[in-house]
């Protein structure tokens, strides 16, 4: 008969109730994605288009990985509600109608901003770009994805 064993490490002994919430994920709603050749969104990827602003933001879905987003005039803000730990979401700016950017707000974000303090939201000035957040258990952290202080993806 096999002996139970118990998780140790130097944080202690036993998994924290974040980490059991993790190991119980089954993979479902899809982990993956897919297109076919035509470009054609599969199951597991969503096109929105932005709201008209914070308040009135588009939330983006937490069941599918990735998130198509175009702006237009009044179609500029996205909100990402707090994931589960481990979950990783990927937002392209797809299409960028006039000179709308695209503006992702995370309920809990990581991010900091070029002069060090906490950012509250990212920004696209530009169509055709991706970034790609993990959420931790308690922010959602950038993992890729073209960051910078004045173009690209900015952290504000």
């Amino acid at each position: 008969m096999a002996t139970k064993q118990t998780l140790t490490s130097a944080y202690g002994t036993g998994l924290t109730p974040k980490q059991k919430k993790a190991l119980g994920f089954g993979l479902d709603p899809g982990i993956s994605d897919s297109q076919d050749g035509s470009g054609a969104v599969g199951d597991d990827i969503e096109t929105v288009y932005g709201g008209a602003d914070a308040n009135n933001a588009t939330a983006l879905s937490l069941d599918v990985t990735t998130s198509l987003v175009v702006t237009a005039s009044s179609q500029t803000h996205v909100s990402l509600a707090n994931g589960i730990l481990g979950q990783v979401k990927r937002i392209i700016h797809l299409t960028r109608v006039g000179e709308e950017d695209l503006v992702i707000t995370p309920a809990n974000f990581a991010g900091l901003k070029t002069d060090g303090s906490a950012g509250t939201n990212i920004t696209s000035d530009t169509q055709r770009r991706s970034v790609t957040l993990m959420f931790d258990g308690d922010n959602w952290q950038v993992i890729a994805g073209e960051i910078t202080g004045t173009a690209e993806f900015v952290i504000a």
